[in-house]
């Protein structure tokens, strides 16, 4: 996650140090303005049954639960004080409950989010994808806590942690459309035991930046050394 900075005043030995929070920053976030009508959530399994979450909200960085409910807001990421998001700075992890009693059979599944667009809420400035940088990565992970009756930090780091259920990029071409993201083997086997042991399936949900390709090679080339390292030894 992205840390606020602090503007630290040093002092004398003896006087009190002041720490403040920073000026006002931008956003980093996706899902924005997903409230009531406009935001959509659905899960599509095998192709043909849809399940629309019944529930969904986000869990912000001091491990505050909006408890969205059917129509709630799952912003994922930085709501920013500067810009057209308005927020507090605040760094969210989504989430997404639904109930698939009695789902058998399961073979594909894909999570659906509507990306809202600045048409949608009648603000240039207030769309759902919006960052400092030209794309995000957006990750589903398990939820072991149950998001819809909890809160606090323990809860906040389980959406963003655990076994990763898949993941996209978004952008602003994003804006405006829904959001597809295919459920990966450790997403599918959670949505079948879900189904089979009282129907509850949870998500969460958070962004991370898109690593750079320079970023790939450098870690192709530590694959590669650590490989000659082990052919050497043996």
């Amino acid at each position: 996650m992205l840390l606020k900075p602090l503007v630290r005043i040093a002092t004398l030995a003896g006087m009190t140090t002041i720490s403040a929070a920073a000026l006002a920053g931008p956003s980093d976030h996706s899902f924005a303005w997903t409230q009531q009508s406009i935001g959509s959530a659905t899960l599509l399994v095998n192709g043909s049954s849809v399940f629309t979450a019944s529930n969904r909200g986000w869990v912000n960085d001091a491990g505050a639960n909006n408890f969205g409910g059917t129509g709630g807001n799952y912003i994922a990421g930085i709501c920013g004080s500067s810009d057209g998001c308005g927020g507090s700075d605040d760094d969210h992890h989504n989430y997404f409950a639904f109930n698939v009693v009695g789902l058998t059979g399961v073979s594909s599944a894909v999570l659906r989010l509507y990306q809202p667009s600045a048409t949608d809420t009648g603000n240039a400035t207030q769309v759902g994808f919006l960052s400092q940088s030209s794309s995000l990565s957006y990750t589903l992970w398990d939820a072991l806590l149950d998001p819809t009756s909890s809160s606090g930090m323990g809860l906040y780091n389980d959406l963003a942690s655990g076994a990763s259920f898949g993941s996209i990029i978004v952008d602003a071409s994003t804006n405006g459309t829904t959001v597809s993201i295919t459920l990966n083997a450790n997403g599918l086997t959670a949505l079948q035991a879900a189904a089979a042991t009282g129907g509850a399936f949870y998500l969460g949900g958070a962004i991370g930046a898109v690593p750079e390709p320079e970023t790939y090679a450098l870690m192709l080339l530590g694959l590669g050394a650590v490989g000659a390292a082990r052919r050497r030894k043996s």
